[in-house]
């Protein structure tokens, strides 16, 4: 079986990162532009990345199974994906960005970086007798847009901080497993709605396709209270970039933590600004670089997950983590 890498996290020494008990032959991409140059793909029954045009797909012969070794498909065509071929996926991710999350909403409640920025020049203006007091976590209201696996997640620990959690989604079948573990929950609109106007944080954590770009617009952000958070580790374009940053820079709301962005880098070299929007000069928004999930705990459930689905391959087992809509096979 032949198997094109193109991932960063392989290295140079695929075979000892994924775990595979089957023979396998490893050809590894140079990881310059995020996708491998399509003649790389001719004879390969295995794709191991993140991205699939239909440049891909017309030089692909023998493609059997495109494994992404990631959670996010948007940079997957499904109109190139042959015939044939199954696509997969490896989430693995939840437990890291579930602590990202809460780590940023106590840091931002407690308006941490600010007190320590300007204590370590020394000022004293964030010392309670001049400050005033500052908020707790404990007993107020984390809402989560998208009760998936990070979903989830947060809300366990969200609960932990002695929170009151709510959920949307649009799955009303998730009602009762949302219910028992103590999460209000409610479907559809008038869900999104409830969350986006009754928490006190707001996650982001659901998938980014056709239903969810642009899901959280003006309308949605103006529901939120003044005092209210909005955090994403989830996909940029699921809340509308000009709405978001006026929302900010007019402190309609408190504040954000953004991980996930609107552009990204093509190549090793190239550095654009995340945004068209000059987010990085507002000081009511934690933004880092989509690492939330980069944990090595992460890397190494994921390579777990790819390699078992080449071994099932070759074995004609059914694969594990299947997208459905993408797979041709």
């Amino acid at each position: 079986m032949r198997v094109l890498i193109n991932t960063p996290a392989a290295g140079n020494s695929p075979g000892e990162w994924f775990p595979v008990t089957t023979n396998v032959e490893w050809v590894v991409e140079n990881y310059t532009d995020n996708k491998p140059a399509a003649e790389s793909l001719r004879g390969v029954d295995v794709l191991v990345g993140t991205d699939f045009t239909q440049e891909m797909g017309a030089a692909s012969d023998s493609l059997r199974a495109i494994c992404v070794p990631a959670a996010g498909m948007d940079r997957i065509d499904p109109a190139a994906v042959p015939d044939g071929c199954a696509v997969t996926n490896a989430y693995a991710h939840e437990a890291p960005i579930a602590e990202w999350v809460m780590a940023c909403a106590v840091a931002m409640d407690h308006e941490l970086f600010k007190s320590e920025r300007s204590f370590r020049y020394g000022s004293w203006e964030m010392w309670p007798s001049r400050h005033g007091s500052y908020r707790e976590l404990m007993g107020r209201t984390f809402g989560i847009v998208g009760l998936g696996a990070i979903g989830k997640r947060v809300a366990k620990l969200a609960t932990a901080y002695d929170m009151k959690v709510t959920a949307a989604g649009r799955r009303p079948e998730q009602r009762p497993e949302a219910e028992a573990a103590g999460i209000e929950y409610e479907p559809g609109r008038a869900g999104l709605e409830r969350v986006m106007a009754e928490s006190d944080f707001v996650l982001v954590s659901t998938p980014l396709n056709a239903l969810t770009a642009g899901l959280i617009g003006d309308a949605e952000l103006r529901l939120m209270k003044p005092a209210s958070y909005i955090l994403n580790p989830a996909r940029g374009h699921i809340i509308d970039e000009t709405a978001l940053y006026e929302a900010l820079a007019e402190r309609r709301i408190a504040g954000a933590a953004i991980d996930t962005w609107y552009d990204y880098p093509k190549s090793r070299d190239d550095a654009p600004r995340p945004a068209s929007h000059p987010f990085w000069e507002l000081d009511n928004l934690i933004m880092t670089p989509h690492h939330s999930g980069a944990t090595e705990g992460t890397r190494t459930r994921r390579a777990k997950v790819v390699a078992e689905n080449i071994d099932r391959l070759s074995r004609g087992e059914p694969l594990v983590n299947v997208v459905t809509g993408l797979s041709r096979a």
